[in-house]
């Protein structure tokens, strides 16, 4: 019952019980203080006047002394009533200081827990629309401030998550949406006319292999990336072997475009999943190859740095500005849209390297090349085989 009462009660009530065990400790040793003070005072008054005392040569002196025998051992009526008035005062004193204290006590906490309590309401009238919005931090430098900066921090991360999320989404039915629009459309020409030769029906039957082709891809690339999140068991990988790997996959498609590959740098050893860090690396160096120039190369280093396990992957290619760098791994993001369809781009590949290097401790970063192309370096975390 009482974790479940309002923090400003609970406050109150906590300070009312500890500020009634002080008076009422207070109070009793107040009074027994004044009760002993009061009976010695009362001993004192009414014991015996002087008395004249004769001395074994019969010599009379005067005495005002009395021992302790002679003092009255039943405190008379006066310092009864007067210890009685005490007590009744004290008593109610301390009731007084008891209100008045715990009233006191809840106007304060009222007015220390006022911003939390504007930041209570301000929380409850957050919505999905309104996520952006920050809220106003109050100026006392103290734990309730701290939360509020926290909270809009958590907000600005929400946001960010809510946005990117939306435009996904956004993307993917774009995305899913261009080739099934092209293939209606095609299909409905060719169903207004009556008559269709044979290369009528093969250039729609093309068309619908590319097209399919291009919806089962980007099918398959939205699954990759829904089971990115995945747990995965890690194995001692030899990092070289995954890159030659790579380059022997891809080096046809390189003779195509008269674009050489290279691969320096000696042989590391890693924890991760070969498929996983395969398909980072192809992507990369497929990247290097697609948007590179006739006679360009690309060219793949692996070293060790700081405990690190860096590869670095440059090409001569058309480049990346500054101001598209850092969008480069949103899904969905091209640098050129007409050319990334026309290669056959979904806009995803960047965004699945981004996720397997993490998934893998490690980091990705996108620097301008001197040659006008790009460098794109991972830094991979070792760890013990």
């Amino acid at each position: 019952m009482f974790k479940q009462m309002p923090i400003r009660l609970r406050l109150t009530a906590m300070m009312v019980i500890l500020l009634t065990l002080c008076c009422v400790g207070l109070t009793v040793i107040l009074n027994l203080s004044a009760g002993n003070m009061a009976t010695k005072i009362d001993a004192v008054a009414t014991s015996s006047t002087p008395a004249q005392q004769v001395d074994k040569k019969g010599e009379a002196m005067d005495s005002f002394q009395t021992t302790s025998s002679e003092m009255p051992l039943t405190p008379s009526i006066n310092a009864q009533e007067a210890r009685t008035d005490f007590q009744f005062e004290s008593m109610l004193y301390m009731l007084v200081v008891i209100v008045v204290g715990g009233t006191l006590t809840y106007y304060v906490s009222g007015k220390v827990l006022k911003p939390l309590t504007t930041l209570n309401r301000q929380i409850q009238n957050r919505t999905v629309h309104n996520l952006s919005e920050s809220m106003d931090i109050p100026p006392t430098h103290d734990e309730i401030a701290e939360l509020t900066q926290s909270f809009n921090e958590m907000m600005d991360k929400l946001n960010a998550a809510f946005m990117m999320q939306r435009r996904f989404s956004a993307d993917a039915a774009h995305e899913l949406r261009t080739p099934l629009a092209v293939l209606t459309t095609k299909i409905d020409v060719f169903k207004k006319k009556n008559t269709h030769s044979i290369e009528q029906y093969d250039e729609l039957i093309t068309i619908f292999e590319k097209q399919t082709k291009r919806l089962s891809e980007l099918v398959v690339t939205l699954l990759e990336m829904t089971n990115m999140n995945d747990e995965f068991e890690k194995e001692t990988i030899h990092l070289k072997a995954i890159l030659q790997e790579v380059v022997a996959e891809l080096s046809p498609i390189a003779d195509e475009k008269e674009i050489q590959l290279y691969l320096e740098g000696e042989d590391h050893k890693v924890l991760g999943n070969i498929d996983l860090l395969y398909r980072a690396f192809y992507n990369i160096v497929e990247n290097g190859i697609k948007y590179n120039h006739a006679g360009g190369a690309v060219n793949i280093q692996v070293q060790s740095r700081d405990h690190q396990i860096m590869v670095a992957i440059k090409d001569t290619g058309i480049g990346i500005s500054d101001e598209e760098i850092k969008n480069i791994f949103e899904p969905f993001y091209r640098v050129d849209q007409s050319r990334s369809r026309a290669m056959g781009g979904s806009g995803l590949g960047l965004a699945i390297v981004e996720g397997i290097i993490n998934k893998h401790n490690g980091k990705i970063t996108v620097t301008s090349n001197e040659a006008g192309g790009t460098c794109t370096c991972f830094q991979i975390f070792l760890e013990q085989a």
